[in-house]
C-alpha cells in the first residue's frame, strides 16, 4: 500500500492549485482525477477581475478580455465600457490544461482516469482496486464529492445552471446580464462572449423554481430575444453553494465540494482557487483564516443576502430589478459594483 502525506481528490481549479502550492513543500502529494481531461466542466467560462491576480494567464488560453458590459430589465438597460479588463473568458479545458502543466517537473504524482470508490479513515480505494494511505485528504471533487459524502455533509443549497453554446461569427465581446423575474425568478440570464460563440444561460435554486419550469421559461425568453438554438449545444449542471467550512480534522474540502460557489450568480472559479490555496496553507501550518478567504466568504454572504431579498420580494421583485438598472446608470453606484469585481 502506497502512502502519501496528502491525497487530493479532483483536479479542477481548487485541486490543481492546492497541488501546485503543496508541490513547493517537502510533502508527498497524490492528485487523483476521475477523467482523462482536466477541467472539463459545464461553466459559462468567465473569470472576473478578482481572479486575475492569482495567475498571469497566457494569451493563448484567453478568448476575450471583456471591457464592455450591459444589464437589462424588461423596461430599462444600462451599459458600461471601462479601460481595464472586467473579466476574461476561456474554455474550461484550456484552463485545466494550463493548471495541470504547472505541475510538470514537480514531485506531485497525478493519476487521471481513476475514480475514488471508497474512503476509509486513513486510506482510500480507487477504481483500479489500489489502496492509498493518507495523512491529509483533500476533497476537491466537485458537486458530487465522495469526500463530502464521507463527511456526511449533504448538499442542501444548490443551483441548476442551464446554457446553450451558440455559434456567432464576428461576436462583440460584451458581457450581458438580464434581470427578468417573469423568466428567471430571483436569478438572471446571461450572455458570455467566447471565441466565435457565446454561452447563453441562466440558473436558479430548484427549491423555488423546478429545473423543468426554468427550462420552459428560458426557451420562451430565448424566443423573445430571437436567439436561434437549433444548432446550439445544450449544457446543464448542478452548482453547490452549501458552504460548511474547509477543515474537518485531517480532511479538507475545497472548491465546489466545499460549496464555494455564489448562490446568486453561480460564480465559482475564483472562489475555488482561493479555497484551494487556503487548504494548502492549512496543511502546511496556517492556523487562522486568511484575509483572502474572509473576503471570499464575505462576498458570497452579500450575494446570498441579495438572493434572499429577491426571493422574499415576491411581486415587488420586478420593481427591484428596474431599480437596480436605474442605479446602474448612476456613476457612483456603477463604480461600487465594478469595484466588487476587483
Amino acid at each position: 500500500m502506497e502512502k502519501y502525506d496528502v491525497i487530493i481528490v479532483g483536479a479542477g481549479p481548487a485541486g490543481l492549485i492546492c497541488a501546485e502550492k503543496l508541490s513547493r513543500t517537502d510533502l508527498s502529494v497524490l492528485l487523483i482525477e476521475k477523467d482523462t481531461v482536466f477541467g472539463d466542466k459545464v461553466c459559462a467560462g468567465g473569470i472576473t477581475r478578482k481572479g486575475l491576480g492569482i495567475f498571469s494567464f497566457p494569451d493563448n488560453i484567453i478568448e476575450h478580455r471583456v471591457c464592455k458590459t450591459a444589464m437589462h430589465s424588461p423596461g430599462r438597460f444600462s451599459h458600461a465600457e471601462t479601460p481595464d479588463t472586467i473579466m476574461i473568458t476561456m474554455d474550461r479545458k484550456k484552463l485545466g490544461n494550463f493548471q495541470r502543466a504547472r505541475l510538470d517537473n514537480t514531485d506531485v504524482a497525478v493519476l487521471s482516469g481513476t475514480r475514488v470508490t471508497e474512503i476509509r479513515k486513513n486510506s482510500l480505494i480507487t477504481s483500479s482496486g489500489e489502496e492509498y494511505r493518507y495523512k491529509y485528504l483533500v476533497g476537491a471533487d466537485g458537486y458530487a464529492s465522495i469526500v463530502r459524502r464521507y463527511l456526511k455533509l449533504p448538499v442542501k443549497k444548490k443551483l441548476i445552471g442551464i446554457q446553450y453554446i451558440v455559434a456567432v461569427p464576428d461576436l462583440d465581446p460584451k458581457l450581458e446580464i438580464f434581470l427578468d423575474s417573469r423568466h428567471f425568478y430571483a436569478w438572471y440570464g446571461w450572455i458570455f462572449p467566447h471565441k466565435d460563440k457565446m454561452a447563453v444561460g441562466c440558473c436558479c435554486d430548484t427549491r423555488y423554481l423546478s429545473s423543468k419550469k426554468l427550462k420552459e421559461k428560458f426557451h420562451r425568453w430565448l424566443e423573445s430575444k430571437n436567439i436561434d438554438i437549433s444548432d446550439a449545444e445544450y449544457q446543464s449542471a448542478p452548482i453547490s453553494y452549501d458552504y460548511r467550512g474547509l477543515r474537518f480534522g485531517n480532511i479538507f474540502l475545497a472548491g465546489e465540494a466545499a460549496g464555494m460557489a455564489s448562490g446568486l450568480t453561480g460564480e465559482g472559479i475564483y472562489q475555488s482557487l482561493i479555497s484551494g490555496i487556503e487548504v494548502a496553507a492549512y496543511i502546511t501550518g496556517q492556523k487562522e483564516e486568511s484575509e483572502e478567504m474572509k473576503r471570499v466568504i464575505r462576498y458570497n454572504r452579500i450575494q446570498l443576502r441579495i438572493m434572499k431579498l429577491m426571493i422574499y420580494a415576491g411581486p415587488l421583485r420586478a420593481v427591484l430589478h428596474e431599480l437596480i438598472i436605474m442605479l446602474m446608470n448612476n456613476r457612483r453606484f456603477k463604480e461600487k459594483v465594478n469595484n466588487s469585481f476587483s
